[in-house]
């Protein structure tokens, strides 16, 4: 009995080093070069953590899509390409379109004024070309209303999605614009007008738009 009390403890242990493991190398993941290598005995060493934990949020990121596994060989930093940039707006489209409607009636005063400041942030970010703090402004801003549709897995999947994004905006900061500030401006007016109709074509529209501005950034370092 009591062994298995201590493999419990243990598994817990092991699961919550895995997760700061997990954090620190998405984090690392932010500052390097698509295709790198990452060796787990080396991120462990540099993390201070045992091989197990690290070994595992490895797994993890390979299985959300930020380190592609090659067998044999190992982990490497993911390219996110074109194609795959497209797809994850086009699952934006059908996750924020669904929830908004679902939670349209549940926006209050305390999350405008969230929006607001996500908004706030995104102008400051901006104005003083800081590409990804625009870009988590952003994902913040949409967040909101996100988070207010009680569905962990809906939640989890969309915030996957957009931290892949995320990742690669370094080599799509061309896409970058004011124009999607203007455009936050226009829902949040539609929201605080309480018109659901007109919110829904807008939201559907800023995608669009949000789409194809990162598709010609992207075009444009190629």
């Amino acid at each position: 009995m009591a062994n298995r009390t201590n493999d419990a403890r243990e598994e817990v242990r092991i699961e919550t080093l895995s997760d700061k493991a997990y954090h620190i190398i998405k984090e690392k993941l932010l500052h390097m070069k698509k295709g790198s290598y990452l060796s787990i005995r080396k991120v462990a060493e540099e993390i201070n953590m045992s091989y197990t934990p690290v070994r595992e949020a490895f797994l993890r990121l390979h299985k959300e899509g930020f380190l592609e596994l090659v067998p044999k060989v190992g982990f490497f930093a993911n390219a996110i390409g074109l194609d795959e940039i497209l797809q994850i707006y086009e699952a934006r489209e059908c996750i924020e379109i669904f929830i908004l409607q679902k939670v349209f009636d549940q926006i209050d005063e305390s999350h405008i004024k969230q929006m607001k400041e996500c908004l706030e942030k995104q102008r400051r970010s901006f104005e003083e070309k800081r590409v990804h703090d625009f870009v988590k402004a952003d994902q913040k801003f949409h967040e909101v209303f996100i988070d207010l549709y009680n569905n962990k897995y809906l939640s989890g999947l969309y915030k996957n999605l957009r931290e892949q994004y995320f990742i690669c905006s370094k080599n799509i900061a061309e896409g970058i614009s004011d124009a999607a500030i203007v455009e936050h401006m226009e829902l949040l007016d539609c929201i605080e007008r309480k018109d659901l109709g007109k919110a829904l074509e807008v939201l559907s529209k800023h995608i669009e738009n949000s789409k194809e501005r990162i598709k010609a950034g992207y075009m444009r370092i190629k």
